[in-house]
């Protein structure tokens, strides 16, 4: 009997906890960012400056349009600056999408410490 109160109490006591542990950052890991961040909002600046100079034009002599709709997500990561992962509500050419970047900005990295380093678009 003292066995099995032991066993439930300890189940009780794991299942209490788990929930909380994984709520806690991760060192070096990706941390929650507020959209209206100053930092946040330059980075998917630059992520759709970049991202609009590899797109391929729709009419020949034209430019592929693409503007930020709205910045849905972000999370930072502290590296060698920070890296902004972002979720994206993009218009390209005139449709909504929705987009996955990666930023990395380095303060000292003159004139643009912005570089988008991974761009995603998500199938609808």
């Amino acid at each position: 009997m003292k066995k099995t109160i032991i066993a439930i109490s300890t189940a009780i006591v794991v299942f209490a906890i788990a929930p909380a542990a994984k709520a806690e950052a991760i060192a070096g890991g990706y941390s929650p960012a507020t959209v209206t961040n100053e930092t946040v909002q330059a980075a998917a600046a630059a992520a759709i400056a970049a991202q609009a100079k590899t797109l391929p034009a729709q009419k020949e002599g034209t430019a592929a349009k693409l503007e930020l709709v709205k910045i849905l997500a972000a999370e930072q990561q502290v590296v060698a600056g920070m890296n902004y992962r972002l979720t994206l509500r993009v218009k390209w050419d005139g449709k909504e999408k929705t987009a996955e970047a990666v930023v990395w900005w380095q303060a000292w990295r003159k004139p643009d410490p912005y570089q988008l380093t991974s761009w995603k678009v998500r199938a609808e």
